[in-house]
């Protein structure tokens, strides 16, 4: 009987190797080529596909494991490095704002810049009323209907009812720009009725037509219209004339400079 064996012993011991794909690339072909002309090998290589095949699968699942715990090594070492560089950057973050905390602590405050004062304006005080009656009913007013008048302004005045004592006088400050009396009234009537500025013009106006007490009462008022519409300058003037005169309304002259000073105006 013919002896039955492989052609190129060389090559045929490849065989195990070439089912588990651990040949080179040169080796491979030359194996492969080797199978062409050899049937015995080709013969052991489909004998041996049973167990290549049992081999094979539990290679496979050797090289996933091994895979799997080489990629779980590279996660963890990742990680690792990872932290690492945070808490590099922490430390790195920490020094920089002790740093800056350090400077800013330490830093001596520079002294702001000097700005010159702004001259404010002066206010310029009001004009005096006007009425908004017709003709004829400033016609009526004149002669004995002026006495009349300004008496029931001065009744609702003591009433508290201010808007009809402006509503009275009004007309007659117009009518008869030296009437001191009618001026006075409505200029008292604006200041209680927390108009101030319109109170100036008819106070001024009385200061200047009357004599006396009148003269002084009108000098008061004037003095606190001007504090409560802000012309401090001009209410301390008047309220330090009437001290230096030593007129009736001195005690109260002085209260009110007093309260000027001390909160800016006098209620």
């Amino acid at each position: 009987a013919r002896e039955w064996k492989c052609t190129d012993p060389r090559l045929g011991r490849l065989l195990a190797q070439y089912e588990l794909g651990l040949l080179e690339e040169g080796e491979r072909e030359a194996f492969q080529n080797h199978l062409l002309h050899c049937d015995f090998c080709h013969a052991e290589l489909y004998a041996m596909e049973p167990v290549m095949d049992l081999l094979r699968a539990k290679r496979a699942a050797a090289l996933a494991s091994q895979r799997r715990a080489f990629l779980l090594k590279m996660r963890m070492v990742l990680w690792a490095e990872r932290r690492r560089a945070i808490r590099w950057a922490a430390s790195i973050l920490i020094a920089v704002s002790a740093a800056l905390a350090a400077f800013f602590w330490t830093r001596a405050p520079e002294k702001p810049p000097d700005v010159p004062p702004i001259a404010l304006p002066e206010k310029a005080p009001p004009s005096a009323p006007r009425s908004s009656l017709s003709a004829e009913e400033i016609a009526r007013l004149r002669g004995a209907e002026t006495r009349e008048t300004i008496d029931r302004a001065r009744s609702a005045y003591e009433k508290g009812d201010f808007v009809r004592a402006v509503e009275l006088l009004l007309p007659i400050a117009r009518l008869e720009p030296e009437n001191a009396e009618a001026h006075f009234w409505l200029g008292a009537s604006w200041l209680q009725l927390n108009r101030p500025q319109e109170a100036i013009a008819p106070l001024r106006r009385a200061l200047q037509l009357s004599l006396g007490v009148e003269r002084e009462r009108s000098r008061y008022y004037l003095a606190l219209a001007y504090a409560r519409a802000g012309y401090r300058a001009e209410a301390l003037r008047e309220l330090e004339t009437l001290i230096a005169e030593e007129s009736v309304y001195r005690t109260e002259a002085e209260q009110a400079k007093r309260q000027l000073l001390q909160s800016g105006t006098v209620k």
